[in-house]
């Protein structure tokens, strides 16, 4: 799969009308994940457990400029209500109410904010790392619970699956955002301030037949 990373941007190009060069990537819940993972605290966090919150509905419109600079155009759309509790030991009753928490008008309040959005501009460093991949920074904003903030994500990228598979993850206070971190017991028992979100995208050409793609980047030394 040697330059397979080059072929398979190429030819995006070449399929997709001008536009200062810049190739239209796509992704969906189908093919990635976009997760939000939470840690327990307290004097009697071992009587609790971490969260592992799961977006179920989310988009993207992401643009890469193939013709020398590199850049990354990123919107990332998720919603709000769809984070599910996904931990695997808690069962689905406890899960339900994690659910309703997070939603709630003390956290996400997804009624009233039913959309998280990043929005940004990254560049891909020239040089790849191992097997053709490339790692890159997104100087972005993050809106959340009606609150936008500055953020700095880190991310690399890879030809896989006849697209780009982007990989990485930052960190959020909840109180950044004007959101109440969970607690009970008098505080003895709730979660961290600081988030971590962990993405994992499969991004394929929009303009480029899926077969051809795949093609492409399987290229025995293309």
């Amino acid at each position: 799969m040697q330059r397979g990373f080059v072929w398979l941007a190429a030819a995006a190009l070449a399929a997709t009308p001008r536009t200062g060069g810049a190739v239209p990537l796509d992704s969906d819940p189908s093919s990635g994940t976009i997760v939000v993972l939470a840690t327990k605290t307290g004097l009697l966090s071992s009587l609790a457990h971490d969260h592992r919150l799961v977006a179920g509905q989310w988009r993207t419109e992401i643009r890469y400029d193939v013709e020398g600079s590199g850049t990354v155009e990123v919107l990332v759309v998720v919603d709000a209500g769809s984070l599910h509790e996904s931990t695997p030991r808690l069962g689905e009753t406890a899960r339900a109410i994690v659910d309703r928490e997070v939603a709630g008008a003390d956290v996400l309040d997804a009624k009233k904010y039913p959309e998280i959005r990043i929005r940004g501009t990254g560049v891909l460093d020239p040089r790849p790392r191992g097997e053709e991949v490339r790692e890159g920074v997104l100087r972005a904003e993050l809106t959340l619970h009606g609150t936008t903030r500055p953020l700095v994500v880190p991310f690399r990228v890879q030809a896989s699956g006849g697209g780009f598979r982007a990989i990485g993850n930052v960190t959020v206070r909840q109180t950044e955002f004007g959101m109440t971190p969970y607690s009970t017991a008098m505080g003895t028992i709730g979660v961290d301030d600081e988030l971590r979100i962990e993405f994992d995208l499969l991004l394929r050409p929009t303009a480029l037949p899926q077969r051809r793609a795949e093609a492409i980047v399987s290229r025995p030394g293309g």
